[in-house]
C-alpha cells in the first residue's frame, strides 16, 4: 500500500503551540554543472505574500513537498512547485536541467521572522522534470518531511538559538534584533555575544552535523 504525506500535513500535525503561525520556504542554490559554483540562490515561501526573513525576501510561490512511500520500497521526496512566471524553469533550462541544485527547506514562525528556523533541512536535486507551468523535484539525502520539528542541526555560520533566549541565545542588551550570523553587520559579534553563538565556524565549510 503507498503512504503519501505533505509538508502542509505536517505542519498542522507539528504544530509547537495553538495558533502558532508557521511558513513552509525554500532556499534554492542554482549550481551550475559545469563549474560546480552557485550562481544565484531562489528565495522562496508558500504564503500568500513575500515575507523578509532575517533581511532576505522570499517570494510568495505555491509548492509543496510530499513524501511518497511503497511497501518494501525506498521513500521518494517530491517537490512540486507551481511555477507561474517560469522563473524556475528558466534556470533548469539554463544549468544543466536542474539536476544538482541544492535545497534546503526550511520551516518559520510567521510571528518570529527574526529567529532561526523552527526546522532547517538539506537536500540535492536527483531528478528533475517541468510541465507547462510546474517544476518538480525529486530530493535526495534524508528527509525532513517524515521527522518531528525541531531539530537541532551543527551548521557553521547559521546561528540556531532563539533571539534573546533565556536559555540559550541570553543576549539582554539594547539591540532588537540579530540575523543569526557570528559576524555580520548585526550578528554575535556585534552584540558581543560571541561565546553563546549558536553554530559550529569550526567545522569544514560544507560540513553538517547531527545534534
Amino acid at each position: 500500500m503507498s503512504k503519501s504525506l505533505s509538508v502542509a500535513s505536517v505542519i498542522e500535525k507539528n504544530k509547537l503551540a495553538s495558533g502558532t503561525p508557521f511558513l513552509a520556504a525554500l532556499d534554492i542554490e542554482v549550481v551550475n554543472p559545469s563549474t560546480g559554483v552557485v550562481a544565484e540562490v531562489l528565495h522562496l515561501v508558500r504564503n500568500s505574500e513575500d515575507i523578509v526573513f532575517n533581511g532576505v525576501t522570499y517570494t510568495a510561490m505555491p509548492f509543496d513537498i510530499e513524501l511518497k512511500e511503497e511497501g518494501g520500497a525506498q521513500q521518494q521526496l517530491n517537490l512540486r512547485i507551481k511555477d507561474i512566471t517560469r522563473a524556475i524553469q528558466t534556470r533548469m533550462q539554463e544549468y544543466g536541467g536542474g539536476i544538482g541544485f541544492n535545497v534546503t527547506f526550511l520551516v518559520i514562525r510567521g510571528d518570529a521572522l527574526n529567529e532561526a528556523p523552527e526546522i532547517m533541512e538539506f537536500f540535492q536535486v536527483v531528478g528533475a522534470s517541468a510541465a507547462e507551468y510546474e517544476a518538480n523535484f525529486q530530493l535526495g539525502a534524508e528527509n525532513a518531511v517524515a521527522l518531528t520539528f525541531p531539530r537541532r542541526r551543527q551548521t557553521k555560520d547559521f546561528c540556531q538559538w532563539r533571539y534573546k533566549d533565556p536559555e540559550t541565545c541570553k543576549y539582554a542588551g539594547g539591540m532588537a534584533t540579530c540575523d543569526l550570523t557570528l559576524n555580520g553587520v548585526n550578528g554575535c559579534e556585534a552584540h558581543e555575544n560571541t561565546h553563546r553563538f549558536g553554530a559550529f565556524p569550526n567545522i569544514n565549510a560544507n560540513g553538517i552535523r547531527y545534534g
